[in-house]
This record gives structure tokens, C-alpha cells and sequence, in this order.
């Protein structure tokens, strides 16, 4: 009973946080973890970390062609600021964000290194010889023409960045910093993860804005570039 109205609460409300369902339904917090644990490996909803999610809401995001022609104007804007971040070597991240393949093609011809789990930025990058490109690997997305998945996952958590670059689908100073999908989220936390500064790229059009997951509370970012 009590599994067919966590799956219930979850489908409602996109997402749900493990002391949000333990509170719902007067059970210890690992009580929840167990149930979300077996809803997982039946397919009924997604864990992720801290909660759970709806598989019905789980991809929501668009499409990297999509993006790339959405708010050029702001985002160029934006990435002539990001670029007096970068100096040379440094150990730069750049996530799979439209904002991050903006400022690939930016960056100048300097000596550094840049790490990211996006294609499109690596090809950004072509002919920059003086930069050294790692690309995590993992499953490929075409539709998001990135890298995830614990491959990669498993490569950042091995390095680690000078500053990392990202952008996002919702900001609030309250709420935190959110995305709309598991595959680039986790992603970014990962670059937060490893980064001695997190700088987000987020035009005024994602501000007091919320998504499906989020990202990480918005003390996590060191520096916020933005048109407001």
C-alpha cells in the first residue's frame, strides 16, 4: 500500500526528497530508502540522490541543436564575461550546456587544459593546439550530444579543476540551482564536486525559476554570470 502511494506522490509531484515521503508517511528516512530502493529495480520510479523522481518527467530537457540556437544573443553576452575567468594553465571544466559550447569557441588559443563530458565542445575546440581537450567518455546522448553515466561519472571523480563553467534550467538564491534531466545534472554536480571555483553562466530568464532536479544549493557557486 504504502509503495503504490510513494509511486503516487512521486508521479504528482515530479520529485520528491527522502525526508519529504518519510514525514508523509510517519517512517524513518531508511525505511523510505528501502521502498525507493525496490521501486527503482522495478521500474516504477528513478532514485537519485537524496530522493526519488517520476519516470513519466524524467527527460524533459531539450535537445542540444535546440538550445544552441536559443538566446544566442544573451549567451554570447554572457561568455565574453566568463571568458576573463580562464587564464592560462588552468584546469578548466566546461559541462554539455549550450552556454559552456559558447564559450569553447571563446576561449583563446592559451595553454591549458579543458575537461568536459560534451562533443560539441570538443569540436569547438579543433585547431586550438595549444589546449589539451579530455573528454570524460561514458554513454553517448545524441540528443544531447554529450557524454553521462557512471563512466564518466568515475572520470571526473578522479581529476580534479580550477574552475568549472555550467549553466542551468532554473536559478533561485533560496531554492538552489536546477536542471531538467538525470544525464546533465549529475554531470554538473560532478564538475562542482572536483572544482576549487564553480562559476554558473545562467541568463535572467532562469532566474526564481525551478525544474525537476536540482543541482546543488546555491552557496555552491562561487560566482554567478548573468544579464540581470
Amino acid at each position: 500500500m504504502r509503495s503504490r502511494q510513494i509511486i503516487d506522490l512521486v508521479n504528482e509531484q515530479r520529485s520528491v526528497s527522502v525526508e519529504e515521503m518519510a514525514e508523509a508517511f510517519s517512517v524513518s528516512v531508511e525505511t523510505i530508502r528501502r521502498d525507493l530502493k525496490k521501486l527503482d529495480k522495478s521500474g516504477a520510479l528513478k532514485r537519485v540522490h537524496g530522493g526519488a523522481v517520476s519516470v513519466q518527467e524524467i527527460d524533459e530537457g531539450q535537445s542540444f541543436s535546440a538550445r544552441s540556437r536559443d538566446s544566442l544573443k544573451e549567451k554570447e553576452f554572457l561568455v565574453d564575461k566568463a571568458v576573463n575567468y580562464i587564464k592560462e594553465g588552468m584546469v578548466i571544466g566546461l559541462d554539455a550546456s549550450s552556454s559552456s559550447w559558447c564559450l569553447a569557441r571563446k576561449i583563446p588559443d592559451i595553454n591549458c587544459t579543458i575537461i568536459t563530458n560534451s562533443l560539441q565542445n570538443v569540436i569547438a575546440l579543433e585547431g586550438k593546439s595549444n589546449i589539451k581537450v579530455i573528454c570524460t567518455g561514458g554513454t553517448y546522448s545524441e540528443k544531447y550530444s554529450s557524454f553521462y553515466g557512471p563512466l564518466a561519472i568515475k572520470t571526473l571523480a578522479n581529476m580534479s579543476v580550477d574552475v568549472c563553467f555550467f549553466s542551468c534550467v532554473g536559478f533561485d538564491y533560496e531554492t538552489g540551482v536546477w536542471d531538467s534531466n538525470e544525464y546533465n545534472y549529475q554531470i554538473k554536480q560532478s564538475f562542482i564536486d572536483i572544482s576549487e571555483r564553480v562559476i554558473l553562466i545562467a541568463d535572467k530568464s532562469k532566474f526564481k525559476k525551478k525544474s525537476l532536479l536540482k543541482i546543488c544549493e546555491s552557496d555552491s557557486v562561487d560566482t554567478v554570470i548573468t544579464d540581470l
